[in-house]
């Protein structure tokens, strides 16, 4: 049995701003350990499934994919050899058809994916490994399986999976149905009614199996991403045109929701979505009055309080139940328990053209250089930004690059500079592994000419 960690890689964070911003959203923030949410999902993916770094799939937004390719190449293996890049948000249905278009064509029909969220915490390994392996059974019975998570208050921020019949020798269970977000009263009956969990966004099944609940239920959105990924010169990076058409739908409704071939699997695996400073407080460690224990922050008289500072003293005195978040350019004081109302406030500041909702404002800091290595035989595509100067240098090796104009080959010392509206397809050519050196910039000066210490320069012309 092979289970492929599929990755989905989107959205930007809102409800924890100012830590997250549209330019640096929250699966690329450290927020429990050293690792960002990205990393720690893959980590403990492999680590769960026992799959291969190898064999991690990553579905991600051509405006991410850069910095998804800089958050992988910093683990150990090779989870950044399969990353697809969308060219815009078409919502979840979207994203998982693309990926069990891709996983069927390159890993076969029969191949399981374990599609997770990059940016949800899991405490407890062992309880979801439980879950795993009762939901592969299922999964290997041709069941769209999804994980559901046992609650622990009436929550109005997540949809809900109301819980029928046991199935045979297996925790899993049919599902009665899907429910929306409920209001706070609803969401108590849910709670005291016992049947109904949290919907983790978590799925498990076959390729080939969703992919036939694709044609019986969604088959616009899967005959246009076929058509997108046709279309392109790496079936990695769809045709932005075709998949721009494709109508936006979540994965549950198109498929979940419409399928009687759903199973639900109840797991405690100490789950978090880390939505919002609320749920983040939830999972972190407290001192005796409930504060989040954090470096730099300090309390006198205070209940129930969270800080996240990353150079300043912050000191909470005489309140109780408020986060405090401090960046160079931004500082956020909230009622902790308030989330929504953060996303309010995001939509008003981005209304009055603040660009602290993108991105931080006052602080222009150069793209830090990257260096990627590439086995020899493999690809590595990359695609350029309009609003950044970029080149790579070869450090070590010969490289063949490819576009929809023309294939060129390079060898160490050489430049290829990335024009802002291609894609570029690059393979090791050589017998060794190859090393690049990633090296960008704002737009602010030209960047045509790479700098004077390398040997030689070659510029792909798009023109």
């Amino acid at each position: 049995m092979s289970i492929i960690p599929v990755v989905l890689c989107g959205g930007s964070g809102t409800r924890l701003w100012p830590a997250s911003r549209e330019k640096n959203p929250k699966q690329f923030l450290s927020l429990m350990s050293g690792y960002s949410l990205i990393q720690e999902t893959v980590q403990r993916a492999l680590r769960v499934s026992g799959s291969q770094s190898k064999d991690v799939v990553t579905v991600t937004l051509g405006a991410m994919k850069d910095g998804v390719y800089g958050q992988l190449s910093k683990l150990e293996g090779d989870a950044s050899q399969h990353v697809l890049s969308e060219p815009c948000a078409r919502d979840t249905a979207a994203a998982i058809a693309f990926a069990a278009l891709y996983i069927e064509k390159n890993f076969g029909k029969d191949a399981i994916m374990w599609v997770l969220p990059s940016d949800h915490h899991i405490g407890d390994d062992e309880a979801m490994k439980v879950a795993l392996f009762d939901a592969a059974k299922a999964a290997m019975e041709d069941y769209l399986v999804t994980f559901g998570i046992c609650p622990t208050r009436p929550e109005t921020g997540y949809g809900y999976i109301r819980v029928g019949e046991k199935m045979d020798d297996s925790t899993a269970h049919v599902t009665d149905s899907f429910v929306e977000k409920p209001n706070r009263e609803l969401a108590q009956q849910y709670l005291d009614d016992g049947r109904y969990l949290w919907n983790s966004g978590m799925f498990l099944f076959k390729a080939g199996r969703v992919i036939d609940q694709f044609e019986k239920h969604a088959t616009e959105v899967l005959e246009a991403v076929k058509k997108a990924m046709d279309g392109s010169l790496d079936q990695k990076e769809p045709s932005p045109h075709t998949y721009g058409e494709i109508d936006k739908q979540p994965f549950d409704k198109a498929i979940m929701e419409k399928s009687r071939l759903v199973s639900v699997v109840p797991c405690d695996p100490e789950w978090s979505d880390i939505g919002s400073w609320e749920s983040l407080w939830e999972i972190k460690d407290k001192d005796e009055n409930g504060n989040v224990i954090e470096e730099n922050a300090k309390f006198f008289d205070a209940q129930n309080c969270m800080v996240r500072t990353s150079k300043r003293l912050v000191v909470c005195a005489g309140v109780r139940d408020i986060a405090v978040i401090e960046e160079d350019d931004a500082v956020l004081v909230v009622d902790r328990s308030n989330s929504d109302i953060i996303k309010t406030l995001v939509n008003s500041l981005k209304d009055e053209g603040r660009t602290e909702v993108s991105d931080m404002a006052q602080k222009a800091m150069p793209a830090m250089p990257h260096e990627y290595e590439i086995e020899t035989g493999k690809v590595f595509t990359v695609q350029g930004n309009e609003n950044e100067n970029r080149f790579l240098t070869v450090l070590q090796g010969s490289v063949q690059v490819t576009t929809l104009k023309e294939q060129i080959s390079y060898e160490a010392g050489e430049n290829i500079f990335i024009d802002g509206n291609m894609v570029y397809k690059i393979k090791n050519t050589g017998d060794d592994s190859l090393r690049l050196l990633d090296v960008r910039h704002e737009k602010t000066r030209d960047m045509s000419k790479p700098a004077s210490v390398n040997k030689s320069v070659k510029v792909l012309d798009a023109a």
